[in-house]
């Protein structure tokens, strides 16, 4: 699989085993005969054996990792998975659906932002108030690599809709995703992990949010979700600054 550099404007698109040859640079482990490295050089992300120039800010974000972003987005087509490596600078390696990803720096501030980007947050109509209980179990398979789970988990999922009309008929028809957002890191010595998910339809949005029963299904407006992604990210970031970003 080819690696493609813009040396302008410091794009690069390249898979997974190229990454990781390229996060390796620093270290002893990467043989200067690898033709991985070979492909990476022929693209002019490597040069001299250390990453462009334009590249060396995402790959000291990778090296310099503090805390660990991943944004899973489900749908009816396919699975997507983005990492996110945050520091004082932050990288992300964003998932295009063909076993190739783009790696980029973005600025700490843009974080939000990015996420907002990769699950799609836009406008939606608010749906009525209410709550629905989900199992775990559907959650599972709508978030599987396997397109038989996730139909199996539309069907559960569009049952569980009732309430809502609109949304179990965007269900039935494909216009939904699930997203996923994971962040971990260390604070004070613990591991902290915090996750937000959420279901989009066309007809709005729903959180998932848990109770004393498990997870729960209870709409939510876009911009209440903005301020719950930004809420998810380590407490490093400065939150004034973030919120300037929306």
């Amino acid at each position: 699989m080819s690696v493609e550099f813009d040396p302008t404007s410091g794009t690069l698109r390249l898979d997974a085993e190229a990454f990781i040859t390229l996060a390796e640079l620093s270290s002893d482990t990467v043989d200067p005969c690898d033709t991985t490295l070979g492909r990476l050089v022929d693209a002019g992300a490597v040069l001299d054996g250390v990453p462009h120039p334009l590249l060396r800010q995402a790959v000291a974000a990778v090296a310099g990792s503090v805390a660990s972003l991943q944004v899973l987005v489900a749908g009816p087509v396919d699975v997507r998975l983005h990492h996110g490596y945050l520091s004082d600078d932050v990288a992300l390696l964003t998932d295009l659906g063909d076993g190739t990803y783009d790696f980029a720096a973005v600025g700490a501030e843009f974080v939000p932002e990015s996420i907002a980007r990769i699950t799609r947050i836009g406008p939606r109509p608010r749906l009525s108030a209410g709550s629905a209980a989900v199992d775990e179990a559907v959650l599972d398979d709508l978030a599987s690599s396997s397109s038989a789970a996730r139909a199996s988990g539309v069907d559960a999922l569009a049952e569980l809709l009732t309430p809502w009309p609109g949304a179990t008929e965007a269900v039935r028809a494909g216009a939904w995703h699930l997203a996923l957002v994971d962040v971990t890191f260390v604070d004070g010595g613990r591991t902290v992990a915090r996750r937000l998910a959420w279901f989009d339809t066309d007809a709005g949005l729903l959180r998932v949010q848990a109770d004393e029963h498990g997870p729960v299904l209870v709409p939510v407006a876009t911009t209440e979700l903005w301020r719950a992604v930004v809420a998810v990210l380590p407490d490093y970031l400065d939150p004034g600054t973030v919120a300037r970003s929306a």
